[in-house]
């Protein structure tokens, strides 16, 4: 994360300042969570912690006055066990990397909150999400419900600013576009490396293997999200990731990957390639989503609303693979979504397009009764009178 220096996440807490005046905002790091005995999961950071002070240690707050503008990190008291196996925390090197004005211990946030109440400041936070996600079917990080039963004690009802922060974070400033191009970049060499080997793979998990250790190679810190590597009727799972099946022959190959870089930028590129030949069947329907994509190009700009968007190309679906026997009753998933600090990323999607932001453009097919499934998604940046397409490098051939 080098490339981001503390002037970044200065100039993100000031836009934030600007648009909740007379505050006390409090965000909190994620939590660890444990893999096993006294093992825990690579540790991911909040992106909205992240992307308001670049620390990426577990449990640490971040306290901005938004009135006179001073900004604090409360850092938790390390055990004995955690200095000794974890190393001391370097307090210094924590307001470097943020450019915080003070560095104090977590136990004073109270204190600082019944002051900002007594100061009629607005009190704000992120609200936790339900601690089971539905209906994703997984458990939230605890950090947030931690803090928000702190703050509620103090303020019973804190304003919630997720729409705030996802509009900032929404539209992209260089530094990120510039990683955004890197994760990119990265995901096309390594995906032009795996077709021109395509056939010495004889299974999905091979190809897995050889995309981790192309991201790697090429300087990325991994795979931005599950990889999907999907074969035949595989394909016709949306969310595929056993990546385990052997490789039909005569079939496509679905792949959905992206590398993340300079910690967690992503890119989301999907293709869709013939594994062995394909056949007549196979080239309309990819041919009839490459039409859908091309439609969704032409429509984005500045201004569009997301949601008019995805039911405008649903009914243009249903035009374009009516003629292939295709009936659409629902469109199984949007057209786009916005990308950056996670793959998924913050934005307002009740508001028009700003110039600035990121998206995917990702029209598929899913026919599970032909044991077909295609895919095809590109990382757009929306422009002044349109968008660049910042994956067009990497090939659309079968």
């Amino acid at each position: 994360m080098h490339h981001f220096t503390s002037t970044f996440f200065k100039k993100n807490r000031d836009k934030l300042s600007k648009v909740l005046p007379n505050s006390l905002v409090v965000l909190t790091a994620h939590s660890l969570i444990q893999k096993s005995a006294d093992t825990t999961f690579p540790f991911r950071q909040d992106s909205s912690f992240w992307y308001m002070s670049g620390i990426d240690e577990p449990d640490i707050l971040l306290v901005l006055n938004t009135k006179n503008g001073t900004s604090t990190l409360l850092v938790p008291e390390q055990n004995d066990y955690q200095k000794e196996w974890d190393g001391n925390l370097d307090f210094e090197a924590l307001k470097t990397k943020s450019g915080v004005d003070l560095v104090d211990a977590s136990e004073s946030l109270e204190y600082i909150l019944k002051k900002a109440k007594k100061s009629n400041l607005s009190i704000c936070s992120l609200e936790p999400l339900a601690e089971k996600v539905e209906p994703y079917g997984f458990y939230s990080n605890p950090a947030r419900r931690k803090l928000y039963e702190r703050i509620k004690s103090i303020e019973p009802e804190p304003k919630e600013i997720r729409l705030e922060i996802a509009r900032l974070r929404q539209v992209k400033q260089l530094e990120e576009l510039t990683a955004i191009q890197s994760a990119i970049d990265i995901t096309a060499e390594t995906l032009k490396e795996v077709k021109k080997n395509l056939r010495h793979y004889q299974k999905e998990k091979d190809i897995e293997r050889s995309i981790t250790a192309g991201f790697y190679d090429r300087g990325a810190n991994g795979h931005a999200y599950e990889p999907i590597i999907a074969s035949g009727k595989n394909a016709s799972i949306i969310h595929y990731m056993k990546n385990d099946a052997k490789l039909q022959e005569n079939s496509l190959l679905l792949l959905d990957v992206g590398a993340q870089v300079h910690g967690y930028y992503a890119a989301d590129i999907s293709r869709t390639w013939a594994f062995g030949k394909s056949t007549e069947r196979h080239r309309a329907l990819y041919t009839a989503v490459l039409t859908l994509q091309e439609k969704a190009f032409s429509m984005l700009r500045p201004g569009v609303l997301l949601k008019e968007y995805q039911e405008e190309l649903e009914v243009y679906a249903k035009k374009v693979f009516l003629p292939l026997g295709v009936k659409i009753n629902r469109y199984p998933h949007g057209f786009s979504h916005f990308l950056g600090l996670d793959v998924h990323d913050a934005g307002d999607y009740g508001a028009p397009l700003p110039e600035g932001s990121v998206i995917t453009v990702e029209p598929g097919i899913y026919l599970p009764d032909e044991g077909i499934g295609i895919r095809m998604e590109d990382n757009v940046l929306i422009t002044k009178n349109g968008i660049k397409n910042l994956s067009s490098h990497i090939p659309k051939t079968l």
